[in-house]
């Protein structure tokens, strides 16, 4: 088993989306998502203690599905699989042709149509079947389709105890209302009935930031597992999390990341991580 560590550092406001509040008088339009905890003054979390109060956190699912995604595309697989869209392919013991749709995540149906006949082909074929099993692997898949157990576990990040205790101290605010309207460009007025009210988690909030990655007796990728989700990590350093990245919202900072208890810096730049996860690709 291989654990990562982190201080998960928001550098712009994050919005990853709550319950609908926006039918309370004064609520926000677009929360985010929050929890209720019991805590002592010192930001503890326990059944027993006193305070009670609401929080946000990030989802390990929404951590999850973004930094696959950006693997995805980083490793080329996305390209492909448009590509591949609309291409038929055939099921071992099954006679009737299927299409594939490409738009979903990677997964053993798009290794199905990458191998059929003539459909596609291209010199380095075995280097992108090998990625796509990489994510399938790592990530997995749903329902039928999943023939292995998961590799990678991303936990729920829920906030510091420097920061929970900075709040009961009310020297900080977990959330922010940052105030949106779009404008039509041909009459200059305000669309949807005029100003909207999106709730943030500030910037500068910090998060425990957890996962696992189980590696078997029976895996030889060890190395590879690892790299691919630090080039995960730096990918979400330099795109976005959670909603409206384009506009500023969900850039974070990876801090004290720390692989089985030793302590690295992600300095190494994506061009780097690339090089080493195909060079471990090519030899497996």
């Amino acid at each position: 088993m291989i654990t990562i560590d982190s201080k998960l550092t928001l550098v712009t406001g994050l919005h990853i989306g709550g319950a609908d509040d926006g039918m309370k008088i004064g609520g926000v339009d677009s929360p985010v998502m929050k929890r209720e905890v019991f805590c002592n003054n010192d930001g503890e979390v326990g059944f027993g203690y006193q305070r009670k109060i609401e929080e946000p956190y990030i989802a390990g699912s929404s951590l999850k599905g973004k930094i696959r995604s950006l693997l995805e595309y980083s490793l080329g697989l996305i390209r492909v699989a448009k590509l591949l869209d609309k291409k038929k392919y055939k099921e071992a013991d099954d006679k009737k042709e299927r299409e594939y749709k490409a738009g979903g995540v990677i997964d053993s149906e798009f290794i199905k149509v990458l191998n059929y006949k003539n459909n596609y082909t291209m010199k380095d074929i075995e280097s992108i079947e090998k990625k796509a099993k990489l994510i399938i692997l790592l990530f997995g898949e749903s329902g039928a389709n999943s023939q292995d157990i998961t590799r990678v576990i991303f936990r729920d990040c829920f906030i510091t105890e420097e920061v929970r205790k900075a709040y009961l101290k009310n020297r900080v605010e977990l959330t922010e209302s940052k105030y949106e309207n779009v404008i039509d460009r041909k009459t200059g007025t305000t669309i949807g009935g005029g100003l909207r009210q999106i709730e943030r988690v500030p910037s500068a909030i910090e998060f425990k930031f957890n996962m696992s990655i189980r590696v078997f007796e029976k895996d030889k990728e060890e190395e590879l597992f690892k790299n691919t989700i630090l080039l995960g990590l730096k990918l979400l350093e330099l795109d976005a999390l959670g909603g409206s990245g384009s506009r500023g919202y969900g850039r974070v900072r990876f801090d004290e990341l720390k692989v089985d208890d030793k302590l690295i810096e992600l300095n190494e730049s994506i061009k780097e991580l690339d090089e080493k996860i195909k060079n471990e690709i090519n030899k497996g």
